[in-house]
Formats: C-alpha cells, structure tokens, sequence
C-alpha cells in the first residue's frame, strides 16, 4: 500500500512540473498569412543580435518591411515582431542570422491556397502542466491545415502547478507566456503553420475574469507581443481589445474579445456595446460564409459553467434576437470546456441552419461526465483533442467536413455538414469584385524598425 501511495505520489509531482525551457531553437510563431503579407513573432534570449530574412529556392532574399522588438527589463528573453511581403506562390524558407551565422530556419506555410476552400484546425485549453500529451501537436501538424485557430486558453497565466492556482499582474503574465512558447511544440516545427488567437480566461490573467481585471491594459500589450497579428492588416480589420475581422478567400472569421468587457453583473454587457455595435456592422457587410468566434461557449444554459447565454442571459436573447435579421451564413466556433462537441440549433432560431462548434482541449484536465444538451449532435467528453474543419463554399451550399482527433491521430467522431444558402454564389461574385485589386484594410507601410 505504501508503494501505492508513493507510486501516485511520484506521478503527481512529475505531472505539476513546467516542462524544460528549450534552447535548441528559437520559439517561432507564424501569424497573419495572406496572399501579400506573412507575420512573425520570434521569442529569443536577450543579447542576441538577429536579424531575419525570407529565402525563396529561386535565389529571392527578403527583408522585412517592418520590425519590432518587445523587451521587458526582468527578463531573459525578447520577442522579435517583423512582417515581410512576399509572393504566397512560391516556397520560403525564414531565416534567422547572428551576424553571418544561421541559427534557426524554417520553412513557412503558404497559408490558404485557393480562395473557396479552406482547411483549419481548432485547438483551446492548453495547460503546459499537461506536457505527456504534447505529442499530440505532432498529430496537428500532420494534418496540414492551413491555418490554426488558438481560441483561448492559450496560456495558463492563472496556474502555478497542476493543482494550484496564483494571481496574476503582468510580470506573472510575461514569465508564463515565456513558459508556453519555450516548450509547446508547435513553436519548434520545421515548417510553421500560421496562427491567428484569441485570449479567454486564463490567459487574459484572471479565471473567470471580466472588465473588472486591473491588468487587463497591460494583458492586451502582452497578447499582442507574443502572437503575430498587429503589424500587419492586410485581409485583417482590427476589432476591440484582441479581438478582429480575419478574411480568407470566401470565409470571414469575427474574433470577439469574450473577456475585456464582461460585465460582473448578470444583467450587463458580455461583450461591451462598443464590441456589438461593431460586429454587428461588419457581419451586415458581407454575406460570405461566417465563423462567429469567442473562448467560451454561446450556448451554455444547459451547464454551470461559462457561457454568453448563461452568463448574461438577458443580452444573449438580444444577441440571438439581432442575429436573426442578418442575412449572412454563420456558424459559431468555441473552445473552454475541456469537451468538444457539435451543436445544431432549430432553423427557426435564425431563419436559416447554424451551428456550435466546440473544440477543447488539446492539452488540459478532462472529465468523464459531462452534462445533457439538448442541442447536442455529437460529443467527445473525456480525451484531449482538437477539431480539423475542411470548407467548401461552392453551389450555394457551404460544405463542412468535421473531424474530432486525439493525441495518438484517432478519429473520435466526424460530421459532414452542407448548408444550403440563397444566392450564396452570387454574393461571393459580388464580395469578390468589391475586393478584387485592392486591399481590404490598406496601411501605409515603410520599411521601420521599432522598439
């Protein structure tokens, strides 16, 4: 029995600890990709003196169009910020160069490779504590997606161990964020994926935290230094606090900051009025295929847990309420409850077929139970995983291909999900002509340095 307890003992104080710190390479994270431009955001020990630059097999060396460097005077390390603007048609390889020596290369993903189809992965909750089920980012990778959705719980800003929790304050804040990109393998493969994230509770800094944060200022800056997608705004409009508009060929993705303007009382705001009245404009503006995006659920009367609806009830129908008079195709997509699952409301809830799609977690706690939705198509409750979506926009249908995976490349379940929209095909001929030749979001760019 002593053994027993020791055994257990053993595992437990192996599971609380930080992974190592690793050194081999550089931490990089490749963010906002479109067809002109390609964001980075490369952590580094302080004293290097780096520079970086794109390398085509054809012999074209790029620099970047814009640099940034973040430093903070406690720490050992820095995060190196740069965007450059390359052909997407051909390979590049990003290198990185302490005076003539490389010191790290990579080959960078291409992104979205044709504009009425799109393959992403979806991934939240990831505990760093819960570093025995890392192997499954090789699983991810392996799937090629095209881009990778972080949804929130990026970081456990929140969490000193497995099993214990600390406050948060923005030197908290760095030092954890250090931690999560100097071990999650996804910051160390050859050929990079691009990100785009969004924060929710734990790594905005305060478990089940709203607008009530006293660091949430300086949480933001922290957000943004260590993910790529504040330099560059081609395809991409700027939203309020981390959230945004992410274009991708057909597809729109509205990121909505679920946490900066929370109101503490049931009765408030969940996303701010400022945040509403700007999504709700831009969600008129196009009517192309939608991800409504957010890091914890919409539709969560059903449990105890976080969620729009059961959190704030009362702006929930509202939100509903609005939803219903535009016309534009969405689907919501969420992450947060360590279970993943697929919803499928009434149409006569908006006048048209919607989902909710949730995809958690990828690296955390799991539960065995978990509770009775009665929108529920599909569910996995009790393994890591992440969600692989493929989209088709294309005969007035929007075509979904849904895959559940798990750390060892298991498919827990997979929906196939065609929704037929009105005209669908023609107002992407009409979206595609208003963008054609131009940038959506154009920003005057020199060729900077900044600090």
């Amino acid at each position: 029995m002593r053994l027993y307890f020791f055994l257990i003992f053993l595992l437990l104080s192996s599971c609380s600890q930080l992974p190592s710190k690793r050194s081999d390479r550089l931490s990089i994270l490749q963010g906002l990709t479109t067809e002109k431009e390609v964001e980075f955001s490369v952590v580094a020990h302080k004293g290097l003196n780096l520079r970086f630059e794109l390398r085509s097999a054809e012999g074209e060396i790029l620099t970047p169009a814009e640099t940034k460097i973040v430093t903070r005077d406690s720490s050992n390390f820095v995060i190196h910020k740069m965007v450059f603007t390359r052909n997407q048609s051909l390979d590049y390889n990003l290198y990185a160069f302490e005076g003539d020596k490389v010191v790290d290369q990579r080959l960078i993903g291409k992104g979205q490779r044709e504009g009425s189809k799109l393959r992403i992965a979806v991934a939240s909750c990831m505990n760093d504590f819960h570093s025995d089920k890392f192997k499954i980012w090789d699983v991810l990778a392996g799937k090629n997606p095209e881009y990778l959705l972080m949804i929130g719980d990026n970081v456990y800003a929140d969490a000193s161990s497995l099993t214990t929790s600390q406050v948060t304050d923005p030197e908290v804040l760095w030092n954890r964020y250090i931690d999560v990109r100097t071990s999650l393998p996804v910051f160390y493969t050859q050929k990079l994926i691009p990100v785009h994230a969004l924060w929710d509770d734990h790594d905005y800094g305060k478990n089940n935290g709203g607008a009530e944060f006293k660091h949430k200022q300086e949480s933001k800056e922290i957000f943004d230094s260590f993910f790529a997608q504040d330099l560059s705004d081609e395809n991409y409009s700027k939203g309020h606090g981390v959230g945004g508009l992410l274009t991708l060929g057909d597809f729109n993705f509205y990121f909505l900051d679920g946490r900066s303007y929370r109101s503490e009382n049931s009765q408030g705001s969940h996303l701010g009025l400022d945040q509403t009245a700007w999504f709700y404009s831009k969600l008129r503006e196009e009517a192309s295929p939608s991800f409504i995006i957010k890091g914890d659920q919409f539709f969560g009367g059903y449990h105890k847990h976080e969620s729009f609806e059961g959190n704030h009830s009362e702006d929930f129908q509202k939100f509903v309420s609005e939803l219903r008079g535009i016309n534009t195709p969405f689907i919501f997509l969420s992450g947060d409850r360590h279970m993943s699952e697929v919803m499928q409301f009434p149409r006569s809830l908006f006048g048209k077929p919607s989902f909710e799609i949730t995809s958690s977690p990828i690296h955390a706690k799991t539960y065995p139970q978990f509770d009775i939705n009665p929108w529920r198509v599909v569910a996995e409750p009790s393994r890591v995983n992440f969600m692989l979506i493929d989209n088709i926009a294309m005969d007035n249908h929007w075509f979904m291909d849904i895959e559940n995976i798990g750390e060892n490349g298991d498919v827990y379940f997979r929906r196939e999900v065609a929704v037929y929209i009105k005209d669908l095909q023609n107002n992407l001929e009409e979206v595609r002509k208003r963008r054609h030749g131009k940038r959506r979001y154009k920003k005057i760019r020199s060729n900077r340095r900044r600090r």
